[in-house]
């Protein structure tokens, strides 16, 4: 009656033991975008303590031995094939970092390694480079005990640091003295050289506490988008909101009650550290990302080839696969709709990149009630677990595919979305969602319908040319459609038979 479970055998388990939380996350395989199978975190606090005592306290020993021995039983229980586990600035820094680390192998039977700092600071960047690959600048992983900084561009990762400037470790030295930990931050950072370099370029966030500071800021300006991945805002309104966060108390945190006890302890001097970062490096831009060192130890094993896959395409590839009925002709549609986008564009690459997702997605939610197909498209790009696309992208997609579903551009699921795009994105998705339409219409999924036809653009007319042979293809349906391309291109359609090709000898 049941079918068997899949294999899982090579599932990959990743154990992050940080200053303030233990997380497990097991990954689907050694992949260049591996699906989250399992993401579980509990907030434990190894490095409370570091700061002032000089070691992990007790009670959060015990409480990371626990979660760790239900870690490695479910890892077990899943059947997965590897785990790696490694920990961070509070096991590093304390004094009974080494007896813990051998406690957590006899007792938990996990090999746990140790990373230096600047082993972290690259893992973190390599794991930003793994959902934006064109990221440039610096990435900035703030946990518990430490900030590990790096600098990234053409895919790759150049200088690293660790610095002890955690909000766990901050508050431990320094109490909640705002001013004392202000000047400790200041010459911290100014003797880092090469921090000035971030000039005109980004600031990448990760780690808990500076991420949900970026999820406070877009809940306060109502962003339409509720996804952190390809959230991004100026260097002038991240600075002045973290400026402000870091003058609050944490009970007073705007939005903060979504969030545990112990991330809105460590907020404001979270906000803090993060306002001071800003003025050091002055980024044109901050830059949240999803992704981080858990990601960066998948990535980081992966060869040179598959490091170099477009993260977004190689996701939309398996989705197609996965839910589409006929994904081997993404190729053909977009050959097919090319003669409709002759105008010249800034940026080429990124509407052909765009427009490929759209044909490969063109056909996902046909599982879907017909009512509701066009809603199952445009929720599958927006809230999907994508990366390598800002929100404008996913926007642009969503806009495409509400189109190509034949839902209007002003319905309930998709209008919130509009202002993250211009006028003219718009306008060129919803016509590359309608030429969808059309080819699919036309060919009712069948390569022949394609191969033989082809769209030609006048001045005033969008020509639909097909051999006369296959004039029963284009009905009244097929013109309808046709017509609608045409509106949105300002011309007027017309069918025209095109000469019968001949059989080769």
């Amino acid at each position: 009656m049941f079918e068997a479970p899949a294999n899982t055998k090579d599932y990959i388990a990743v154990i992050d033991i940080g200053s303030n939380s233990v997380r497990l996350v097991v990954f689907s395989g050694n992949q260049r975008i591996p699906d989250t199978i399992y993401n579980e975190k509990l907030m434990v606090g190894l490095g409370a303590e570091v700061g002032s005592e000089g070691k992990m306290g007790t009670e959060a020993m015990a409480l990371a031995i626990s979660t760790l021995k239900r870690y490695k039983s479910l890892c077990d229980q899943m059947g997965v094939s590897e785990i790696r586990a490694v920990a961070t600035a509070a096991v590093r820094d304390a004094k009974n970092g080494k007896s813990f680390t051998k406690q957590v192998e006899t007792e938990c039977k996990i090999f746990l390694k140790v990373i230096s700092g600047n082993t972290e600071a690259r893992l973190s960047a390599m794991g930003v480079l793994s959902g934006e690959p064109n990221a440039e600048g610096i990435t900035g992983d703030l946990g518990g005990g430490s900030l590990e900084l790096a600098r990234i561009r053409d895919g790759q990762v150049f200088d690293t640091v660790s610095l002890p400037v955690g909000p766990l470790r901050l508050i431990s030295s320094f109490d909640n003295d705002r001013v004392a930990i202000k000047k400790f931050l200041r010459e911290t950072f100014d003797a880092v050289p090469w921090l000035g370099e971030g000039d005109g370029n980004n600031l990448y966030l990760v780690g808990g506490a500076w991420r949900n500071i970026a999820k406070l800021l877009m809940q306060e300006k109502a962003h339409p988008l509720a996804v952190l991945q390809g959230f991004y805002s100026s260097r002038s309104e991240f600075s002045a909101y973290a400026k402000r966060l870091s003058k609050l108390s944490p009970k007073d945190m705007p939005f903060g009650k979504g969030l545990t006890t112990r991330r809105r302890e460590v907020l404001p001097t979270s906000a803090l550290v993060l306002t001071e970062l800003i003025r050091a490096i002055r980024a044109k831009k901050i830059v949240a990302s999803s992704y981080g060192l858990r990601e960066g130890i998948i990535f980081d094993t992966l060869t040179e080839t598959e490091r170099a896959k477009d993260p977004f395409l190689t996701i939309c590839h398996a989705l197609a696969n996965e839910r589409c009925r006929f994904p081997e002709h993404a190729r053909m549609i977009f050959e097919w709709t090319r003669p409709l986008f002759y105008k010249k564009t800034a940026d080429p690459a990124r509407r052909d990149r765009l427009q490929t997702a759209v044909c490969l997605l063109s056909d996902i939610a046909w599982r879907a009630h017909p009512d509701f197909q066009a809603e199952k498209a445009v929720e599958t790009i927006l809230y999907g677990n994508c990366v390598g696309l800002s929100h404008r992208d996913r926007a642009y997609v969503a806009v495409a595919l509400n189109n190509a579903y034949g839902a209007s551009v002003t319905a309930p699921h998709l209008a919130p979305m509009l202002p993250l795009l211009k006028i003219e994105d718009i306008l060129e998705a919803r016509t590359m969602g309608t030429a969808v339409r059309l080819a699919q219409k036309l060919s009712g999924g069948t390569v022949k319908a394609l191969s033989v036809s082809e769209l030609r653009v006048s001045r005033t007319k969008l020509y639909l040319g097909i051999p006369e042979s296959f004039s029963d293809l284009t009905n009244e349906i097929v013109l309808r459609r046709l017509r609608s391309v045409g509106k949105l291109l300002g011309r007027s359609a017309r069918l025209e038979f095109l000469p019968e090709s001949q059989p080769e000898n």
